[in-house]
């Protein structure tokens, strides 16, 4: 299902005037073997086990979180709009949530994956953030965010320079409005309540992998 255009041209603002046509960030990518224990990774190549090249279905997924539940699940994402998701579930705790994609993979019938929440659990972004920590210790600054909109309205997004695949969603407790709140309530509310991680637009994708990832 495609994302709504609102929440399109926010992140790719977003992204844009913090200057995200550079991806690089988090360091060159691990080697993909499937996700047991510790710490959940990310950067530009991907989040965790995931990469741009992993097909949007749950067989597919449970193979790179063995110990995990992986479920296929209907996602919210505004008032009057639906769209096909997959939770990853492990020791009772969500950790991520992947939204399907844009449509198939270039050549193939296999879906494509689409924007990945870490929303739980021991995630570590590339700067050691840790979900639960305050904006103020995340270092950004207002210039660098954004209000959200549809299921993540009332909440504030944020990008770095240079880290076009990862955007820092903070929970600000309290606020309710179409606009970012003060600077003063960001340093003293403000958490991270999740990170995201947006594959490559479909005119940057590699070749169709070998064997599906």
């Amino acid at each position: 299902m495609i994302r709504p255009l609102p929440v399109v041209l926010a992140l790719a603002g977003l992204v844009a005037a913090c200057g995200g046509g550079d991806r690089v960030t988090g360091g060159p990518a691990p080697p993909q073997t499937p996700y047991r224990s510790g710490p959940v990774r990310m950067g530009h190549w991907g989040m965790g086990p995931i990469r741009e090249t992993t097909y949007f279905e749950q067989p597919i997924i449970q193979a790179l979180f063995p110990k995990a539940v992986v479920r296929d699940v209907t996602l919210r994402i505004s008032d009057d709009e639906t769209r096909d998701g997959i939770t990853v579930v492990q020791n009772g705790l969500e950790i991520l949530e992947l939204d399907d994609g844009l449509g198939n993979y270039p050549g193939t019938d296999d879906p494509m994956i689409g924007e990945v929440r870490a929303v739980g659990g021991p995630v570590q972004g590339p700067g050691g953030e840790a979900l639960g920590m305050s904006w103020k210790a995340a270092r950004f600054d207002l210039s660098q965010c954004e209000i959200g909109v549809d299921r993540d309205r009332n909440t504030v997004i944020c990008a770095r320079q240079g880290e076009g695949a990862l955007t820092y969603q903070f929970a600000v407790p309290g606020w309710d409005s179409e606009e970012v709140p003060p600077r003063s309530l960001m340093r003293k509310a403000a958490y991270l309540k999740a990170i995201l991680w947006t594959p490559p637009p479909l005119a940057n994708q590699p070749d169709p992998p070998s064997a599906n990832q």
